[in-house]
């Protein structure tokens, strides 16, 4: 997967806000797209982008002190012709004018846009964004009807929307992902998949769609969960069902086609953080029930015996090399 990752922090310091602001659009015009740009006057420049792409797909983080963005009929005359979904960050509002559409967009608002349609947008204060961006063609395979309005408003209640949002979030982080050539096609067609859905795709293209990404997205959220909670003693699968708005029942089968169940997902994440604390001798004034109860284990002897089946030694003799 390849990767951008920039912020104003890389521009030369000796330079005036202004020229560091001019030397930045020269350099990205070309990422963002032609437009007329004005940086606020009265706000230091500042701006960091991160994009990643996924075959002709992309997701990226976008921040910048800059006020207003304008795209004329010039300027979009020759740029790329795709489907921009965004979903708005700033602490303060955002006036979009496109077409005949005017919007004033809050915080976690989400919309997608035709980046072939002229537009300007002004907005008092730091520009942030999260984006994906799929190309137009592709997506109008898909769903006929995304791009009859030259702006949409997405409504927040949809799970794909949501899921959409966090797995662009997810993908702008994921360096993992740039370590396998087929995970990155993979989270393609989930991203593509929720992207569909979130545009309102339906028929056979939705069903399709919810069975890959919609389910990818629900399963790596409850992974995230079990992985951030798996040292609670009582975690179950009732409370990350609850953690994620699934039931048990459909949260089990999730966790089941990933190839592994929520008790063999656990316990290999216990086993692995008591393995790392009894490797650093940071540890070593720990008593290994100690470390066992760190790890979520309430059992010492149950401890004592995955631990021994998983590493082929007890703990003491794990620890003492």
């Amino acid at each position: 997967m390849q990767k951008i990752d920039f912020s104003s922090d890389s521009l030369p310091a000796h330079l005036s806000d202004r020229d560091r602001f001019r030397l930045w659009r020269d350099m990205w015009m070309e990422q963002l797209g032609a437009a007329e740009i004005r940086h606020a006057e009265d706000k230091p420049f500042a701006t960091a982008t991160k994009m990643r792409f996924l075959g002709d797909l992309r997701v990226g983080l976008f921040e910048t002190t800059t006020e207003y963005y304008v795209r004329t009929r010039k300027h979009v005359a020759n740029d790329r012709d795709e489907i921009f979904v965004g979903f708005y960050r700033s602490p303060k509002p955002q006036v979009w004018s496109v077409a005949d559409c005017d919007l004033s967009l809050q915080r976690g608002n989400a919309i997608a846009y035709n980046i072939a349609q002229p537009c300007s947008s002004f907005t008092d204060g730091v520009t942030s964004w999260v984006l994906a961006s799929v190309p137009r063609t592709w997506l109008l395979r898909q769903v006929p009807h995304a791009d009859d309005r030259p702006a949409t408003r997405l409504d927040p209640a949809n799970p794909a929307v949501r899921h959409l949002e966090r797995t662009i979030d997810f993908l702008i982080h994921a360096d993992e992902v740039d370590e396998e050539q087929a995970l990155s096609r993979q989270a393609g067609t989930a991203l593509a998949d929720l992207i569909v859905l979130a545009l309102g795709g339906n028929g056979e293209v939705a069903e399709i769609a919810a069975s890959r990404g919609l389910r990818a997205a629900r399963l790596r959220e409850a992974i995230a969960v079990i992985e951030a909670r798996f040292a609670d003693p009582a975690l179950s699968t009732d409370m990350v069902a609850r953690a994620v708005g699934l039931s048990r029942r459909y949260l089990n089968t999730l966790l089941l086609e990933s190839g592994r169940t929520f008790a063999e997902r656990v316990l290999e994440l216990r086993l692995q953080k008591a393995c790392a604390m009894l490797s650093d001798i940071r540890n070593d004034a720990m008593k290994v029930s100690d470390i066992a109860l760190a790890a979520g284990f309430n059992d010492v002897s149950y401890f004592n015996r995955r631990f021994r089946a998983r590493f082929s030694a007890s703990p003491t003799q794990y620890r003492g090399g």
